[in-house]
């Protein structure tokens, strides 16, 4: 990726383009003439790491530090209580660039991509080779950026255990899938496995994957995380629930061809989880019933 900054026509070039954990990539530095006055120079290699902070929340601020109850009150026409979506630069490594002569003509370095680094994606990480130069004239600060993929290969994962996180458990649920990790775009296969634990209403029954995006910066007062539920796949209407059986519906729910993968950074996080919802016919004093177990998703061959 060429990047021509206010800094002069510097030329910042990586390759390859996109990469896994554990491969390497080159970025070789040209600028348009020699940068003098040169007093350091450094090649930075890391990411932008998205997450989202509450702004009054450091442990220096006015609302944390003497007035609680301005700052959860959110008034009418002030910023108090609200939160903003940010990015900071995490710094994997450096490499520090000669300049003996107090000039920078051009720079070149390799990067093995850490095993445990988050993938490249909008709501975690946007990876990159940064230059600095300190200089007495402008500095430079410019980038060349690239992107991580993440393999079935790549990852570390075993079967975590179901959450119940809706309902008194008149249903007991268990969402049977195959394998832990699943890729952007495919289906994820399995069947529900229920048991109704007495004689319930009619029910309808779905299925539905659900993404959740954590934020835990190490400086600032965390945002509130989020889960965003897809669209539900139904497996049935009115299913009989008779209380001592058990039953199993197949399904095949699929992901976005998009979906960003599973990655834990220093600021954020992002998981997956598949989820099953159970809903009563008519009213009744039986409760929604909402259980999920968690997924890696991938998004590499």
């Amino acid at each position: 990726m060429g990047l021509f900054g206010r800094s002069g026509g510097v030329r910042i070039d990586v390759v390859p383009q996109v990469v896994r954990p554990r491969q390497t990539v080159t970025a070789t530095v040209s600028v348009d003439k020699p940068l003098d006055k040169v007093t350091s120079a450094r090649l930075e290699w890391g990411y932008d790491n998205f997450y989202r902070y509450h702004w009054a929340g450091r442990a220096d601020s006015a609302a944390a530090a003497g007035n609680d109850t301005l700052w959860m009150a959110g008034e009418v026409g002030t910023s108090y209580g609200s939160e903003r979506d940010t990015d900071d630069w995490v710094c994997v490594t450096r490499v520090e660039v000669p300049t003996a002569t107090s000039e920078f003509t051009q720079a070149s370095a390799s990067f093995k991509i850490p095993s445990w680094a988050p993938g490249s994606s909008p709501q975690v990480a946007r990876w990159g080779c940064r230059l600095v130069i300190d200089r007495g004239g402008r500095d430079v600060d410019e980038r060349g950026e690239f992107q991580v993929v993440i393999g079935a290969g790549d990852v570390d994962a075993v079967e975590e255990p179901m959450e119940r996180y809706m309902g008194n458990g008149d249903t007991e649920i268990d969402i049977v899938i195959p394998s832990p990790v699943w890729r952007a775009g495919d289906p994820i296969t399995g069947h529900l496995a229920c048991r109704p634990q007495q004689d319930l209403p009619t029910a309808d029954i779905a299925v539905y994957w659900q993404r959740e995006r954590e934020h835990h910066p190490l400086e600032r007062y965390p945002g509130q995380g989020g889960s965003l539920d897809g669209p539900p796949l139904h497996l049935g209407k009115k299913i009989p629930m008779h209380g001592g059986t058990e039953f199993g519906l197949p399904f095949a729910l699929p992901l976005p061809a998009d979906a960003a993968p599973t990655a834990t950074a220093v600021h954020s996080s992002l998981s997956w989880f598949i989820g099953a919802r159970i809903f009563y016919s008519g009213f009744t004093s039986h409760q929604i019933e909402r259980v999920r177990r968690p997924i890696v998703v991938v998004n590499a061959l």
